[in-house]
């Protein structure tokens, strides 16, 4: 969730999903988006140690297909004529697979397809190129038969580990509980992670927060982010899972990302939320805030009455404390064409509104094409900051000669200096400033470099909600992880989930 700008367009794409009402509504397994939209792939490689139960979906029940005892299973999507019909209406699935290893033992590779009934397919010796896949394909690394199925949105197929609890990989990642397949479109396949609420959260938690920092603040990350997972159930509802595995919601990495210290704090914490009125709140939180944290509304545009400014009780030792970042003006040119709009090259930067907390809010960019504004997360992204609580100073080694009443001449340097206007506070690039004075005004040429902007700030991500390094302060200094959430997460509780949806 931190480091990126997604949330935000995610976000103010959907902007707040609804909460699951009801004990009924919470699901008894999460369903995570491993590989889908634009990152589905049309393949996949699947490994399991103790081979592999492939299963559909019978009237809200799984059904097991077959087992393999291949701990290596590719999957992918074909058309039917690909293959060659061999032998069809096969009402027993031994029968179909005796007849099936008489033909690979002579060497043809074969499938069983199985649509109500069996039948025994081998691969079409043509060569022809397919953009649609309406069949699942499954083969292991054996001379073993492969499957073929049907392959649609109405009928998922699941892979798990044959033995109870083992882990299943994808891609070289592992993963706990099993792996759900669908449709993607044209012939990719998405991938899904269905396990229970507690086990996703081992997969997150190490990822969002650094393992070895202190234990209270572990035990509230993992409550906020148990909190965030409740509250977007619904967020990826039309794609058929519930939340997503990379940084629009929370950086899920599966087994292979667990970490002992962190599964320990979500097991001390197992179930519990932060509830408003009741309900589970948008449990946003960010690397550090420097010093502040923001108003929900100041970032996705929502009020949220528990997402206010808040102080950092401690100052934080953060290495985003105090950051500089030095721009060409052809960069912030070539960042904005890329992101907004072509506005020629950057002659002015103004900075138009701060929320309450100090956070930029909208940026005023004048060039030799025309001008824009950008405004909240946007500018994060577009620059390439690390949160919007910044200043801009001018160049380096900037300077202006001043004329005076008496014809002296006087250098002036201009580096972090800006000048003020009923506008707002501008930061002139173009290598020249107007002096005014009381009769008359003049263009001088600074001198020295040209062409730079540096923003210098604070903080690093959107600024709501818990701050972990403001946090992580806390914990070091005798709060409680209670104590943590409820100083970022004004008038709110803790409480089971039992207790409350």
């Amino acid at each position: 969730m931190r480091k990126y700008f997604l949330l935000f367009l995610c976000i103010i794409l959907i902007i707040f999903p609804r909460v699951a009402q009801s004990a009924e509504l919470l699901p008894a397994k999460i369903r995570v988006g491993l590989y889908y939209d634009s990152s589905a792939l049309n393949s996949y490689r699947l490994i399991s140690d103790n081979g592999f139960k492939v299963m559909i979906s019978n009237r809200d029940e799984n059904f097991t297909v077959m087992t393999f005892s291949d701990k290596l299973l590719k999957v992918y999507t074909d058309d039917l004529d690909a293959f060659t019909l061999l032998k069809d209406n096969i009402k027993d699935k031994q029968d179909a697979l005796e007849y099936a290893f008489k033909l690979e033992k002579d060497g043809v590779e074969t499938f069983l397809l199985f649509d109500g009934s069996w039948s025994v397919w081998a691969k079409a010796g043509n060569n022809r190129f397919s953009d649609s896949g309406t069949f699942l394909v499954v083969k292991g690394e054996t001379k073993n038969p492969g499957l073929l199925l049907p392959f649609n949105v109405q009928q998922p197929v699941f892979f798990e580990n044959a033995s109870p609890d083992g882990l299943i990989a994808v891609e070289g990642l592992r993963y706990r509980g099993k792996l759900k397949v669908t449709p993607a479109g044209g012939k990719n396949i998405q991938v899904v992670n269905e396990l229970g609420l507690e086990e996703y959260l081992y997969g997150v938690i190490p990822l969002e927060i650094t393992p070895s920092w202190h234990e209270e603040l572990l035990k509230a990350q993992a409550v906020a982010a148990r909190t965030y997972t409740i509250a977007n159930l619904a967020k990826w509802e039309k794609y058929g899972f519930d939340i997503g595995a990379n940084s629009s919601d929370q950086v899920y990495g599966g087994y292979d990302a667990e970490n002992a210290r962190t599964n320990k704090a979500v097991d001390e914490t197992a179930g519990q939320i932060i509830v408003y009125d009741n309900e589970p709140i948008m449990a946003f939180y960010h690397a550090d805030s420097g010093g502040r944290t923001e108003a929900c509304k100041d970032v996705f545009s929502t009020d949220l009455p528990y997402l206010q400014p808040v102080d950092d009780v401690f100052s934080a030792d953060s290495p985003y404390s105090e950051w500089e970042i030095t721009l060409t003006l052809k960069d912030i040119s070539s960042r904005v064409s890329s992101a907004i709009q072509n506005i020629g090259d950057i002659r002015q930067i103004s900075i138009e509104e701060r929320s309450q907390a100090g956070r930029v809010k909208k940026l005023h960019l004048k060039g030799s094409l025309g001008e824009t504004i950008i405004e909240k997360g946007q500018i994060r992204s577009v620059l390439g900051l690390k949160s919007n609580f910044f200043d801009i100073l001018g160049g380096q080694n900037i300077s202006v000669t001043v004329f005076s009443g008496e014809n002296a001449n006087k250098n002036i340097q201009l580096e972090g200096k800006c000048v003020i206007t009923d506008q707002g506070m501008t930061v002139f690039s173009s290598g020249q400033a107007v002096l005014l004075a009381a009769e008359k005004s003049r263009v001088v040429k600074s001198q020295g470099s040209e062409g730079t902007l540096t923003f210098k700030g604070k903080g690093f991500g959107h600024g709501v909600g818990l701050s972990q390094w403001g946090a992580k302060a806390m914990a070091e200094n005798g709060y409680n992880y209670v104590d943590i959430l409820l100083h970022y997460y004004k008038n709110t509780q803790i409480k089971n989930i039992n207790e409350t949806i």
